[in-house]
């Protein structure tokens, strides 16, 4: 019996005897022979068993970007294969496509593992938008490793001088930048390819060395970024930060730093198309004597992220910073907000303090107060008692040293104002055979609940239990009066304090991380 040789949308393969009919969905390939003959020959072409619908489904997924002329469309495995068949055509390119180096790319993807198949990071056409044709190619020579990915590119002759390579590769780092762990876009041409060279700086490149024939170019997030401009502190500029930070930190933050009287912070922002994106804040703080280091602040909004605008600000930054004679930047960010953690991390930052946050309700738990220290309620209408505590916290206050060992600088007026605040608040002095050696203040209460302004104790105090006799009289207040206390404490400068806190039924919550970046040895990631 003479049999066909039957195939289906499927992609599957069987025989049927010649002359009878068709179940539906089945059509001849037109080979003929017997039994044996046609599963010999389906043998040779039926080589992948799996329905040509499930196979579709296992196809990796592909990325997808448009240009103002241009269509990027990334390979699949099965796509970039074609291209090592020299003689492949296709209705869809244009006359000189595939490219002399398409076959050689092609072969380099071939060559990848399969952990190294990480979606976009493949080979993509250009496709004309006028025209539908394929004019060149694009691609990454691998994923992402340490933070860098090397792009290549070619296009057709005849569509060369045109800007098409320009308007892809800036579409595709951009793409790039937007994806984890990319830091650097490296571009390598060949020392006398002036024309991709062209590409490569008009793109934002930097030229950074020649090694033998091969010129290397590297581009980095901030590279891409626009530059800041100046922003004015008025009512306008205020409203402009309030708006970026309210679109990062959904929680309440300040508004802005203070700043040390008479200095020239530097307050930019980054704008694009009437918006606001960025903004950045450097400068001395009020009260705090810090000859090396100026704090940063830099705030993203979340819809301009992965541009490389924070690494353009903190650039900016490093140069002001340098210029005023400074060797180190200081920042803060929220324990919560892992973004900016691992942002500073990633661009070199050190932690140096802790700031933690406790919150202790009534009745919790609390240890004996230290037997030979006394503490008492400074009544604010005791003129004479007001003034010692105050004179205590001027020679506390100078003994602070905050992270990076930095000291406070602050007039006796402006300790008056910290310690005793809105004028109600509580106030306790703590004393050692009658001499004060130990201070707390809170502010207002307010809804049930009160922050304390600090507790601080005599450096030639230290070890005494002062922190613990202040918390116990602080907590025995709390209970009586059913309020719940917030304290925060830096942590690595005010150990003692920091660790009496869970002794005295205060709970840490959350807090801040103290960073500090060394200027002249770090790192450019960006």
């Amino acid at each position: 019996m003479i049999y066909d040789v039957v195939t289906n949308d499927e992609g599957q393969y069987s025989t049927w005897p010649v002359g009878r009919e068709l179940p539906d969905g089945w059509k001849p390939t037109g080979f003929q022979g017997g039994k044996e003959e046609c599963l010999s020959h389906i043998g040779g072409e039926w080589t992948d068993l799996t329905p040509l619908s499930v196979r579709e489904l296992l196809e990796p997924q592909t990325n997808s970007l448009t240009t103002e002329r241009l269509t990027l469309r990334e390979l699949t495995p099965a796509q970039v294969a074609v291209l090592l068949d020299e003689n492949a055509t296709s209705d869809d390119w244009i006359a000189g496509y595939p490219l002399p180096g398409s076959k050689f790319a092609a072969g380099g993807f071939g060559r990848r593992t399969p952990d190294q198949m990480r979606y976009g990071f493949g080979m993509y056409q250009l496709v004309r938008a006028t025209d539908g044709l394929v004019i060149g190619e694009m691609g990454f020579h691998a994923p992402p490793s340490g933070g860098v990915v090397e792009v290549g590119f070619g296009l057709a002759e005849s569509c060369r001088g045109a800007g098409y390579a320009t308007e892809a590769l800036t579409e595709l780092v951009r793409w790039a930048f937007s994806q984890a762990g990319v830091d650097q876009v490296v571009g390598r041409t060949m020392a006398d390819n002036t024309p991709s060279q062209g590409v490569l700086t008009r793109t934002g490149f930097q030229h950074v060395s020649r090694d033998g024939d091969i010129e290397r170019f590297v581009l980095g997030a901030a590279d891409l970024a626009p530059v800041s401009e100046p922003l004015d502190l008025d009512d306008e500029g205020r409203a402009l930060i309030a708006g970026v930070i309210e679109g990062r930190l959904s929680s309440g933050r300040r508004h802005e730093l203070a700043f040390a009287p008479g200095t020239d912070p530097m307050i930019r922002a980054i704008r694009e198309d009437g918006h606001t994106l960025a903004f950045v804040q450097c400068g001395g703080l009020k009260g705090v004597d810090d000859q090396d280091n100026h704090f940063l602040d830099i705030v993203v909004r979340p819809e301009a992220a992965r541009r490389g605008l924070a690494s353009r600000l903190l650039a900016e930054a490093r140069v002001f910073a340098r210029g005023e004679g400074k060797t180190g930047l200081v920042a803060a960010t929220a324990d919560e907000d892992e973004i900016s953690g691992a942002w500073v991390r990633k661009h070199g930052f050190e932690v140096i303090g802790l700031h933690g946050v406790s919150k202790r309700t009534p009745d919790a738990p609390t240890a004996e107060a230290p037997a030979h220290l006394t503490v008492e309620h400074v009544d604010r209408s005791d003129a004479a008692a007001v003034e010692e505590l105050v004179a205590l916290a001027v020679v506390t206050f100078a003994q602070v040293v905050l992270p990076g060992g930095v000291k406070l600088r602050l007039e006796p007026e402006t300790v008056r104002q910290i310690v005793l605040g809105d004028g109600d608040g509580l106030l306790l002095a703590c004393r050692k055979d009658g001499r004060p050696v130990g201070w707390l203040a809170s502010d207002s209460v307010q809804d049930g609940a009160v922050n304390l302004v600090d507790a601080q104790a005599l450096t030639e105090c230290a070890g005494e239990g002062v922190p613990d006799a202040l918390l116990a009289s602080a907590a025995r207040w709390a209970d009586r009066e059913r309020i719940t206390v917030t304290a925060i404490v830096e942590e690595k400068g005010q150990v003692e304090l920091a660790e009496a806190l869970p002794r005295f039924g205060f709970d840490r919550k959350d807090g801040r991380t103290i960073w500090r970046l060394t200027i002249d040895t770090a790192a450019a990631q960006s």
